[in-house]
């Protein structure tokens, strides 16, 4: 019998299948609700899926074809201590509770499947609804504890997105990393190994490569630090927002909420980046395999740069070869002259040492001498002096006059004798000395003189007052840059002593002053040497202090105006009038 048949023999009359054209609202609406219960992606049909991550093909295919094995083992027993927990819940307040644990899946938690959540929550429904309690008779005091249980379910059984939310803040989930003193090279693989595999949970790249061991490979442990240093985390906060934006009474202030949200999820992500980071620092710092590959890798580069450091010096060696050849000759030749001058210093050596001797032995001839006669006096006073005379002599005395002062005074037996004796080596010393001095006085003297008796020509003070304008004062070495100048350029200069820089000096300063002794020969020459433009009438001088100040400075053809007043000069004559009389007014203040 066919199932048309059928169906007109039970009800009468046959069914009609409704087909719906695979097109429009109704169909669209259709495979979003059915996609979102399997919790699969709804793009592109709706563009604002609680999925962030679309199921693959495979993955499609293979949870559609290949049957999902429970693990019902690993389930919580649904007994009164659970039912107990169920009533203790407050529906009220149901993000604060675990709600794997009220789905019974407090062994699993995050390593459950969608399959598992399904499972577990139709169990929980068929038992605990308050209709199939009441089917069967049971009579509850309070059934609002089955709100818990619904909003287990929304939140990790049918949105991803919400289950990554709950997920990223279980409570279960163990933030603490190990301090990196407790870290050594013996327990870091037991210590880091699954903490490392803790965190991996969180990363959005699959596969996650893991520790390894002490026999890794070095472009494993490579990829390892390259994979966690550049960690890519779906972990978000959204789930401990403390403003619910949808009760916001206007866009505005959800809008306000929804910032403040965003603001403490954007800080708890960097401190859960900060939290990351530190672990790879640390593994990155306390793992032997890195300090090992450093290791080789320093001692690669070592060799490399002692190769290159052998080849040049191989290179350096033949060089230096011949350059040592060429220096053991110049060594030999210099070794004989160090060896003479030794000697030679040696010999003057032995002679200062003799000469010294000999002064010692003089001295102490002369101080024997005193001691035994009693230093020529009984009177104390007296002995004191004559004491202090005699450490004069032997320190102010050559070995020569000691020697001959000794001799004289062993010739000598009365005791006024001696003391005129000694007087008179003291006078004669003091005259030797002062002749010296007066020498050296004499000669001071005359070369003093020497440069007061040394004129200036009218020519040579010209050529001064020219050098002082070309190089003015702040000139490096300026005085021997002038007297150079007037060397060179003064005429019959073969037959007079260079201009020194004292001498340049003492002039310019003459000079300043208006006190100026040319010699005779000079003294009528020296007007006519000057250019009339120069000679200044006083009729000429009163015109041009007065046009002076008429024109003030600020015209820019006042000296053409000035020059035009006074008739007899040229600008120019005018300009260097005024800088002659300005120069003038300086030296006499």
């Amino acid at each position: 019998m066919t199932t048309g048949n059928l169906q007109v023999a039970i009800y009468g009359f046959t069914t009609q299948t409704r087909t719906y054209e695979p097109a429009g609202i109704c169909y669209e609406t259709r495979i979003i609700r059915d996609k979102i219960t399997l919790g699969h992606c709804t793009l592109p049909i709706y563009k604002n899926s609680p999925v962030p991550q679309p199921v693959s093909d495979n993955e499609r295919k293979k949870s559609s074809e290949e049957p999902v094995e429970m693990r019902k083992e690993l389930f919580d027993l649904d007994n009164e201590k659970y039912e107990k927990y169920l009533l203790k819940l407050d529906p009220n307040d149901c993000k604060s509770q675990d709600h794997y644990k009220v789905l019974g899946l407090s062994k699993l938690r995050w390593q459950a499947t969608s399959e598992e959540i399904r499972f577990c929550y139709r169990q929980k429904v068929l038992k605990h609804h308050p209709d199939k309690k009441k089917h069967r008779g049971i009579v509850m005091e309070s059934e609002e504890y089955f709100t818990c249980i619904t909003k287990a379910y929304e939140q990790i059984g049918m949105s991803d997105a919400k289950r990554q939310a709950f997920d990223s803040v279980d409570h279960k989930f163990n933030d603490a990393i190990p301090n990196d003193k407790s870290i050594n090279a013996d327990n870091f693989y037991n210590e880091l190994g699954p903490i490392f595999q803790l965190n991996s949970r969180w990363s959005s790249v699959k596969p996650v490569p893991e520790l390894g061991k002490t026999d890794a490979t070095r472009e494993a442990v490579e990829n390892f630090y390259d994979f966690w240093f550049n960690f890519q985390s779906w972990r978000e906060f959204s789930y401990l927002d403390e403003e619910d934006k949808e009760r916001g009474e206007d866009r505005y202030e959800r809008r306000e909420m929804e910032k403040q949200n965003k603001a403490e999820r954007e800080r708890r992500r960097k401190e859960e980046a900060k939290r990351i980071r530190k672990l790879v620092d640390m593994a990155y710092a306390k793992d032997p395999r890195i300090m090992k590959f450093k290791k080789e890798q320093q001692a690669k580069k070592d060799k490399i740069k002692e190769d290159r450091q052998r080849a040049i010096r191989e290179k350096q060696e033949a060089i230096e070869r011949e350059k040592r050849e060429k220096e053991e000759a110049e060594a030999k030749i210099k070794e004989e002259q160090e060896r003479k001058a030794k000697e030679e210093r040696e010999r003057e050596k032995k002679e200062r040492d003799i000469a010294k001797k000999a002064m010692s032995q003089q001295r102490k001839r002369l101080k024997k001498l005193a001691e035994e006669a009693g230093h020529w006096t009984e009177n104390p006073r007296d002995k004191l002096t004559e004491m202090e005379r005699i450490e004069r002599i032997c320190i102010g005395f050559s070995v020569d006059q000691l020697r001959e002062l000794c001799e004289r005074v062993e010739s000598l037996s009365l005791g006024s004798d001696i003391q005129q004796a000694l007087t008179d080596a003291e006078r004669l010393k003091k005259e030797a000395a002062g002749a010296k001095v007066t020498i050296a006085e004499d000669k001071n003297k005359e070369n003093e003189k020497q440069v007061e008796k040394e004129t200036w020509t009218s020519e040579e003070i010209q050529l001064l007052v020219k050098a002082s304008n070309t190089f003015p004062p702040g000139t490096v070495e300026r005085w021997v840059q002038i007297a150079d100048y007037i060397n060179e350029h003064r005429k019959d200069s073969q037959g007079l002593p260079p201009k020194t820089e004292k001498q340049v000096i003492k002039q310019c300063k003459a000079v300043q002053t208006m006190n100026v002794k040319l010699p005779s020969t000079t003294q009528n020459q020296l007007g006519t040497a000057l250019p009339d433009e120069d000679v200044w009438s006083a009729t000429e001088q009163k015109t041009l202090e007065e046009a002076l100040k008429k024109h003030p400075a600020s015209d820019p053809e006042r000296w053409e105006k000035i020059s035009t007043e006074v008739g007899t000069k040229t600008k120019k004559a005018c300009i260097r009038r005024f800088k002659y009389l300005v120069q003038m007014v300086k030296n006499k203040k």
